[in-house]
């Protein structure tokens, strides 16, 4: 089989962590091909990763070096001379780390996007992935056999229990004091919780935000809110580490207080394991989310939050989401706001989980297991290894030690 691996906003550390390993698993066995750009904005390789490339000598590599590569982050379906060069490799696969659809697109073979695996909040390895038909596909799984279903909702419901007796989630009262929200959050006001993206210009998976910034989007879900409500926002925790904070907090101040941030400092005050994860602690107090094209939107559908989802990218029709502001306030005023189907959510943890993710540093990884996610997605043949996975990164807990608050919606 012949594979391509199309980089063109591989980050070092996701090239050294996560792509390499899947390089080296396929390459053992088929004929694998390697685009990407020099380092420009935090994407593409430098010489620091020239150890990776040495060591795969048997690999075809393509250094993407022309004077046009910063386009190939965006938009490079123009570049004719670039199809044509994949036209003649005529790749069976192609697995791209790519914030650009139309250029895969005109690809032969067929093309997978490498995406993060992380499907919170079950707890899952950081360097796990997954193989996506599209960018931000929401809420999808294929269409299975009747029997293979009902096998995956028995395993989705041992997966579903084990994530719901680990939440480690406080009461509201002792949330909202936490926060210091308690002298402008009262009784009978809403509070809309809004977790924004990862904001840097290493990310150019943000041109397919919907707002041209995150400070624009809290400009924009503040004025849909009515007054009795509270925007309660979150930093992306890798913004606050690399990224600048500084337009989103200006944004926020703009709003008084009717726009609050849980900031680090908030956070800090905010006890218990789970609890510690800001975006988690927020969704099951909050009355609704906003949501963008983050991996937030699985936290409301496994907690029973409504959400808005403002975004381009397709969500399934099971997560119920909004697709405004004034709806989902009209909903929530009326006593009637959609949340996630809890069974189908459940069957969406368990087929990621159990079927699609896999960890490309596995020293069982086997080509066939990477191809497999590709040609078979269900296959209850895998799914007694990824349950084993799970249980290596969830060991059994003392649950007595921990301040547990049980769901409703469980």
């Amino acid at each position: 089989m012949r594979i391509l691996f199309y980089l063109p906003v591989i980050t070092p550390w996701w090239f050294s962590n996560i792509v390499v390993g899947t390089i080296r698993t396929l390459a053992a066995e088929h004929e694998v091909y390697i685009m990407v750009p020099p380092l420009w904005q935090g994407t593409g390789i430098s010489r620091n990763e020239a150890p990776h490339i040495e060591a795969l000598p048997h690999v075809h590599w393509h250094l993407l070096n022309g004077p046009g590569h910063p386009q190939l982050r965006m938009d490079a379906s123009g570049e004719d001379d670039l199809i044509q060069f994949v036209e003649a490799i005529a790749p069976d696969l192609t697995l791209c780390r790519s914030a650009d659809m139309k250029t895969p697109a005109r690809f032969p073979g067929t093309v997978r996007y490498m995406m993060e695996g992380g499907a919170p909040p079950f707890q899952l390895g950081n360097q796990e992935m997954a193989l996506k038909t599209q960018l931000f596909d929401h809420g999808f799984t294929p269409v299975m056999e009747p029997d293979v279903a009902k096998a995956l909702d028995r395993a989705a419901q041992e997966l579903w229990d084990d994530m719901h007796a680990r939440l480690t989630i406080q009461p509201r009262d002792e949330f909202l004091r936490h926060a210091r929200l308690d002298c402008s959050v009262s009784k009978g006001r809403r509070i809309i919780g809004l977790p924004l993206e990862y904001e840097h210009p290493e990310n150019f998976f943000s041109q397919h935000h919907a707002f041209a910034s995150n400070a624009a989007m809290v400009h924009a879900v503040a004025h849909d809110l009515p007054d009795n409500a509270t925007l309660l926002v979150t930093h992306h925790p890798l913004t606050e580490r690399h990224g600048d904070v500084s337009e989103v907090n200006a944004a926020i101040m703009q709003h008084g207080g009717r726009v609050k941030l849980l900031s680090r400092s908030n956070r800090d005050n905010l006890h218990g394991i789970a609890a510690r994860d800001a975006t988690l602690s927020m969704t099951k107090h909050c009355d609704a989310m906003v949501v963008g094209n983050s991996k937030s939107w699985s936290i409301c559908a496994a907690l029973g939050t409504p959400m808005v989802r403002l975004s381009s990218a397709p969500t399934a029709d099971w997560v119920n989401a909004y697709d405004n502001v004034q709806d989902l306030i009209r909903d929530l005023d009326g006593g009637r706001a959609r949340v996630a189907d809890r069974a189908f959510a459940k069957r969406w943890f368990g087929y990621h989980i159990l079927n699609a993710v896999l960890d490309p540093i596995a020293p069982d990884l086997r080509a066939q297991d990477v191809i497999a996610r590709v040609s078979n997605p269900v296959d209850p043949s895998r799914w007694t290894q990824a349950m084993a996975r799970y249980r290596a990164l969830n060991p059994p807990i003392a649950l007595s030690n921990y301040p547990v608050q049980e769901s409703t919606y469980a």
